[in-house]
């Protein structure tokens, strides 16, 4: 059973221990990442964040982990929290489910 993860994340240069801040999104046949946000871009709520991730991302295989979401209408793990369907739905812009 695939399933979607989105984490908030923090990366850090091993070498010059530069940090930048962004997200990380893999499920069982992809990932992807974005570590262009600065700390304040990062929304302490899951949902928030989610929407922040929406957005301001275009990368291809997000969002054809998020297509997966929808044509199975599956929920996605973002951090700490699940978000059903019927609320990522909602989340991505479907009038209904």
């Amino acid at each position: 059973m695939n399933r979607v993860f989105i984490e908030p994340t923090k990366f850090t240069d091993l070498r010059c221990g530069e940090e930048s801040f962004g997200w990380r999104a893999f499920d069982d046949f992809a990932q992807a990442y974005d570590n262009t946000w600065s700390k304040a871009d990062m929304p302490d709520d899951d949902v928030a964040f989610l929407k922040r991730v929406l957005a301001t991302s275009e990368d291809e295989a997000l969002w054809a982990m998020l297509d997966f979401c929808s044509d199975f209408r599956r929920g996605i793990h973002v951090g700490d929290t699940f978000i059903d369907w019927p609320e990522l739905r909602l989340l991505l812009g479907y009038d209904r489910g």
